[in-house]
């Protein structure tokens, strides 16, 4: 097998889903690729470049709404696409916010992120908050729903017992995820709605 970059951007996504961000290092992924950890960086060179590569990777996986003729629910659609893509890689959201959005299909989806908002009535100066204030929502959603799938039982128990009656059912009550998030980002865009 030969060392590319698309080859390390898979062990990469491999080791992630294995073991998290903390098992994703240069000298372990150099192990999964049984080459010397120093062969890693005549492709990358040092880990943020690597998780730009993986955050763009992840992006051609992004499914691109169709545009149409309801703003909101093309955003809402958006933002459900970006939620599913992140999904699909364990502690992805610690990727992508240690890399910066300079690749070409991550600036192909901010396009479209910017024209779905100036079409839903955002103003151009107010491109930078709208699009932040979504995208860490989405980010810190799907970071919580990762942390919280692999709590342990006795975690989960441990913290239901530090939790009142009303806590406790924000935590452990039948919540839906997908309506959680849907809510999440339905309050957003009203709030923006000018």
């Amino acid at each position: 097998m030969s060392l590319t970059k698309q080859t390390v951007v898979n062990a990469s996504i491999g080791i992630l889903n294995r073991d998290g961000i903390d098992g994703l290092s240069m000298r372990n992924l150099g192990k999964e690729l049984n080459v010397k950890a120093s062969a890693l960086y005549n492709h990358f060179v040092d880990k943020a470049e690597l998780c730009s590569a993986i955050a763009e990777d992840m992006c051609k996986r992004y499914e691109m709404a169709e545009p149409n003729t309801d703003k909101k629910a093309y955003l809402l659609e958006m933002n459900r696409s970006y939620r599913k893509m992140l999904l699909a890689v364990r502690d992805s959201p610690a990727i992508f916010e240690e890399s910066v959005p300079n690749t070409p299909q991550r600036v192909e989806i901010i396009r479209a992120i910017c024209d779905a908002w100036l079409a839903f009535g955002i103003k151009p100066k107010n491109l930078m908050t709208a699009s932040n204030m979504v995208n860490n929502y989405v980010l810190s959603f799907v970071a919580d729903e990762m942390r919280f799938s692999r709590q342990s039982p006795e975690d989960v128990d441990e913290f239901a017992k530090m939790l009142g009656p009303v806590e406790e059912m924000m935590f452990f009550g039948e919540l839906d995820m997908d309506e959680q998030f849907e809510y999440g980002l339905r309050v957003l865009l009203k709030g923006m709605e000018e």
